[in-house]
């Protein structure tokens, strides 16, 4: 029966109308007429005791008894006004009436003149629904005069119903705003982070389904919370997944590597945090051969359908290790590092390894906006700046209200800030919350979690990291010669003629034997590689490829 109904018409909710301006004075007086009906009653049935009543202080009691229903009708008043609190019929009613009074003072109206009478005011089709947490408003666009400011109305919307504007979306002829009330009462416990259907559970409605929103990061203020949610992810992911963890500011995170299940997988220099993400880059694309020549290979598959487990590549800071890079922009070292936090921001999600960044402001120069745009889930915790949100949260930030709160009930917040997948609505946000007064401790939890187990298809890399430290470095006599290095790449010695000149042009310079020719190391070796990897894939020319290691990402 509902289908059926419903393809002749779709309820939107109560049609805002003029007579909403009096919807409070209409409520009270309804909630207030039983005691003028009793009143009325009693001096029908007793109309002579009332008027001698009167008659004999007419001075006193009159007064008296208009006093008492004045006082009355503020009791009916103030009882309507807490209905309006807790009882969604006459919350409802309240958000008709701020609505009404919204399209009003926003002119979203007709104004009709009538003959010897005032103007009738007819609003535009606009609609509200609202249930105990979320309020819906529907316009509707077909060719109204206000179309256009109907489509930037939301942030609006949500200072007028002081709540979190949730989604906006465009469908049969009308955008529809969804705005969400007391979004803090959806804040869950450090315990109930954990993997759905949905996702990672960050909160009760919200979800990081990296399947689908690839890569995190996670921006804010020193205070803020960032610190203790990087703890509650490290600890939700390391039970289902494996974790590189860089810390290159050696706080808190590298603290880290003294538990079993992280051994081998933390890092703080900045030599080995470049290590860990080439690695990671190479555990992508070793995965996507492990796939390709699986038998059931087939289009659209990801890593989770070949039974693979997740790679997570955590960098605290992020900006930190942006500065200590700064110095070496065109060095060889800062080129591979870029160019492999861009692969796998790029390839990461079908093999299933994903960045998780994390830094105290996004600032333009942390993340270059090649890898940023890449990053879609974003969440930021504390107090940012108006461009601090922009660069976390792109264009989007223009249509939201960012706001500050401080105290809740009287209770200090925190955790609090925003979230939401690059390019679409952004959502108020509310870290998991951790009973640290209870006794709650990070590594007392980190200490009982078992290391998972390596699998075939990242075993040669995982071995590779794990022995990072104790890898010696190469000696002078392990070279190649231009023709040699070109054998092993696979490519003519001409390649490698003309892709060391080009580094050379750019401040790039190999070292030379005693008869000047070329000699290369291993490490050469692998940064050809690298290069000539992104000229294939890419399908640029070398001189592309290059440019794309020595300068990545800038921004325009």
């Amino acid at each position: 029966m509902k289908k059926f109904l419903r393809f002749f018409w779709k309820y939107r909710g109560f049609r805002v109308r003029d007579w909403y301006k009096h919807q409070r004075l209409i409520v009270t007086f309804v909630l207030f007429s039983p005691i003028l009906l009793g009143i009325g009653g009693y001096v029908y049935f007793h109309d002579g005791e009332v008027l001698a009543y009167f008659q004999e202080n007419v001075l006193i009691r009159v007064p008296l008894v208009l006093g008492v229903l004045i006082i009355l009708f503020l009791v009916a008043l103030k009882i309507e006004i807490e209905l309006e609190k807790h009882v969604v019929f006459f919350t409802r009613l309240r958000s008709l009436y701020f609505l009404r009074r919204k399209m009003f003072y926003s002119k979203f109206y007709n104004a009709i003149k009538r003959e010897n009478k005032a103007e009738k005011i007819k609003f535009e089709r606009a609609y509200l629904r609202q249930n105990k947490h979320t309020v819906e408003v529907s316009f509707e666009l077909r060719g109204t005069k206000s179309e256009q400011k109907f489509l930037q109305v939301g942030p609006q919307l949500e200072t007028t119903f002081s709540g979190d504007l949730m989604d906006r979306q465009i469908l049969d002829g009308y955008i529809i705003y969804t705005i969400a009330f007391q979004k803090y009462l959806g804040r869950i416990s450090v315990d109930k982070v954990e993997m759905t259907a949905q996702g990672l559970r960050l909160m009760e409605t919200v979800y990081w389904d990296f399947r689908k929103e690839p890569h995190l990061l996670i921006s804010g203020g020193t205070g803020g919370g960032k610190s203790v949610l990087l703890f509650i992810l490290i600890l939700a992911l390391a039970k289902i997944g494996n974790l590189y963890i860089c810390d290159p500011k050696r706080a808190d995170l590298a603290n880290l590597e003294r538990y079993e299940v992280f051994n081998g997988q933390v890092y703080f220099e900045v030599s080995d945090i470049v290590k860990c993400v080439i690695h990671a880059w190479k555990i992508m694309n070793q995965r996507y051969d492990y796939m390709r020549q699986s038998p059931q290979n087939k289009m659209g598959l990801d890593y989770s359908d070949y039974g693979m487990k997740p790679t997570f590549v955590i960098i605290d800071e992020v900006g930190a290790m942006t500065s200590e890079l700064e110095g070496m922009r065109g060095s060889r070292l800062a080129a591979e590092y870029l160019n492999a936090l861009q692969q796998i921001a790029q390839k990461g999600r079908q093999a299933g390894v994903f960045l998780i960044l994390s830094l105290q402001k996004a600032g333009v120069d942390a993340v270059p906006s090649n890898i940023r745009d890449q990053l879609m889930k974003r969440i930021t915790v504390g107090v940012l700046s108006s461009t601090g949100y922009s660069i976390a949260f792109g264009e989007e930030a223009s249509q939201k209200e960012f706001k500050t709160i401080k105290e809740i009930n009287g209770q200090a917040v925190r955790g609090r800030g925003y979230t939401g997948n690059f390019g679409e609505v952004i959502e108020e946000f509310y870290s998991p919350y951790v009973p640290f007064d209870r006794g709650f401790d990070f590594f007392e939890e980190y200490a009982k979690l078992p290391k998972l187990e390596i699998a075939d298809y990242d075993q040669i890399i995982q071995a590779e990291i794990k022995n990072r430290s104790k890898i010696p470095e190469v000696s002078d006599d392990q070279t190649f010669s231009r023709e040699q290095l070109a054998k092993a790449l696979g490519t003519s010695p001409t390649v490698v003629q003309r892709a060391t000149q080009l580094l050379a042009d750019n401040g790039i310079y190999f070292d030379k034997d005693v008869k000047g020719r070329y000699s290369y190391d291993d490490q050469d070796k692998d940064f050809f590689a690298s290069v000539l990897a992104y000229k294939r894939s890419e399908g640029v020319t070398l001189s592309k490829a290059i440019e794309q290691f020595i300068q990545p990402g800038e921004d325009d």
